[in-house]
């Protein structure tokens, strides 16, 4: 008897026997329990949901319920002859169909047929349709009119893995029941629980491989661990062997990498992985899941409850969540979703993972908005450093025009006046406080400093264009040179450019750009740059000699000059 035991594997040993039994779909079963014991059954019913998750399971113990000998009743007691039978898989009355092979219209002809006749022994007739949606549509055609007005005595339970398959005329006439992906938590103690009562040696670390390798499935989670038990201790070691998964220190290193932008940290990583035997498949997915969480552990509270992983885990995803500005981990995160479905359509997967790699490391390797900012910002300090070039005998030369003979000194000369608002914009206009303008967070301000901010610069430039084009082209002819305690220096080439970012509608936008991308508003103050133009003087007067042309003096102003004229 043991010998016999043995030889079942643990999938089917440890296969739900009551609602209580099934993992992780408590909305699944508390709903048909209460049915069960209201006497509302439905006559057809759809389960769908990943693989493993518990569907034919639970429409076997629907099975149970309504024909126990003590009931129908929501907890089937597993001892009398009608509970036996169908955990034996011996019931004349509950009957298991394999789509997959017998999903033909002469095979639903001859169920349609079937289903007239009365069940043998049991109270009701239980037709459980494994993967429903390989039913030919001329099959389902076939079987509506009896789905649509069964005999009392029939129910149907149709199990898939790909609803969308399934025609919309049977899913209207069937009550649906969406199973989901088991958590890795629960996994890991169903697993610790069935050790335990196995007397399986077994590591915690070596379970919680297993728990997320299964991605939501109880089925392929058992299977997993009765394939490692059966030659001795279940080790974390093995478990990784046989799975291919990335150890979890392997995937923070890999976070690290990519956070300091290190491509070459990043390669050599994945070429070890690839020496060791592992997929890149499963890394990939793995990656993807450890980036998501970062991402959602950077954007809501906690993760929201989003994240599944314990209180250790969460609080190093959110340390290093805090390494990336969320543009890039947006990035990130987008490169290898492309590269996870670029390898399903059999790209090669270590190439394809390494461009990924190579783009999300270095935004200079990208066509990106990101890094097309980051070569222009680049282009823009190259051409500043390098030294001015002589000036050509035109320019050297000096104005040879004489001064008119009776004109009086020159006024001192003054920092261009913007243009004049009307006394209603003016009226409309806030005062320009620093009252009005979104505090910096002492603690988020405090650790950032100069270094960040510049690096980041390209990032915040893009943020602004989304909110502010005005904005961004003031921006856009300004560099920051010093940042302290969430006040931001930033340096104008033109004293005009250096008024306009400092009016409260522009520090305003400037500020939530900031807290966009650095979790922070911040304060600005724009100085001009000691070899910029001098300042245009004012418009002179009558008595201080003739009238000047106005597209002279806005070119003045501004640092402007004429491309091109236009007669008439």
């Amino acid at each position: 008897m043991e010998s016999s035991l043995s030889q079942v594997a643990l999938y089917r040993r440890w296969r739900p026997q009551t609602f209580a039994d099934v993992v992780g779909q408590e909305h699944v079963a508390h709903t048909i329990q209460g049915q069960v014991r209201e006497d509302r059954i439905a006559h057809a019913y759809l389960f769908s949901g990943p693989r493993g998750t518990g569907k034919t399971s639970t429409a076997r113990i629907l099975a149970k319920a309504l024909n126990c000998e003590q009931g129908p009743t929501p907890e089937p007691c597993n001892k009398c002859d009608a509970c036996r039978s169908i955990t034996d898989g011996t019931s004349l009355d509950v009957i298991e169909i394999d789509a997959a092979s017998h999903g033909g219209v002469d095979d639903v002809r001859e169920l349609r047929d079937n289903v007239l006749l009365a069940p043998a022994l049991a109270r009701k007739k239980i037709y459980i349709v494994d993967e429903a949606h390989m039913v030919s549509t001329q099959g389902w055609n076939a079987f509506l009119k009896t789905i649509e007005e069964p005999p009392s005595h029939v129910v149907f339970v149709f199990a898939t893995t790909e609803p969308e398959k399934v025609i919309g005329t049977i899913k209207s006439r069937c009550q649906r029941f969406d199973f989901r992906r088991v958590s890795g938590d629960d996994i890991h103690r169903h697993l610790a629980r069935i050790c335990a009562e196995e007397r399986i040696e077994a590591e915690d670390a070596a379970l919680a491989v297993i728990a997320r390798h299964a991605d939501g499935g109880m089925r392929d989670a058992l299977s997993t661990l009765d394939q490692l038990a059966s030659s001795g201790t279940v080790t974390a070691e093995r478990a990784v062997d046989l799975l291919g998964s990335a150890p979890v220190e392997t995937l923070f290193e890999f976070g690290e990498s990519l956070a300091a932008r290190d491509a070459g940290t990043a390669l050599r990583m994945l070429a070890r992985l690839v020496d060791e035997g592992d997929d890149l498949r499963t890394f990939t997915r793995q990656a993807l899941e450890h980036f998501r969480g970062l991402l959602f552990l950077q954007r809501v509270p906690d993760g929201g409850g989003l994240i599944d992983a314990t209180d250790e885990s969460r609080a190093r995803l959110s340390a290093q969540a805090d390494r990336f500005q969320p543009a890039h981990l947006v990035h990130v995160l987008k490169l290898l979703a492309d590269a996870q479905a670029e390898m399903r359509q059999q790209a090669p997967p270590r190439l394809t993972l390494e461009l990924a790699v190579v783009r999300a490391a270095l935004p200079d390797a990208d066509a990106s908005p990101e890094a097309l900012l980051s070569r222009i910002e680049r282009l823009e300090r190259m051409l500043e450093s390098r030294p001015a070039a002589a000036a050509s005998p035109e320019e050297a030369a000096p104005d040879a025009a004489p001064a008119p003979a009776q004109q009086p000194p020159a006024a001192p000369q003054r920092r261009p006046i913007p243009p004049k608002r009307s006394a209603r914009a003016r009226a409309q206009e806030p005062p320009k406080a620093e009252d009005d303008l979104p505090a910096p967070d002492p603690e988020i301000a405090a650790s950032l400093d100069f270094d960040r901010v510049s690096r980041d610069w390209p990032v915040l430039l893009e943020e602004t264009r989304k909110r502010s084009k005005q904005l961004y082209a003031l921006l856009a002819a300004m560099r920051p040179i010093g940042y302290a305690n969430g006040s931001l220096d930033l340096e104008a080439k033109f004293d005009y450019h250096a008024s306009q970012i400092a009016e409260l509608k522009h520090a305003r936008a400037f500020a939530d750009s900031f807290n966009a991308v650095f979790g922070t508003p911040v304060r600005i103050r724009a100085t001009v740059a000691s070899d910029a133009p001098p300042p245009a003087p004012d418009p002179p007067t009558a008595e201080s000699g003739p009238p000047v042309d106005p597209v002279e003096a806005l070119k003045d102003a501004l640092g402007a000059e004429v491309i091109d004229e236009i007669e008439g």
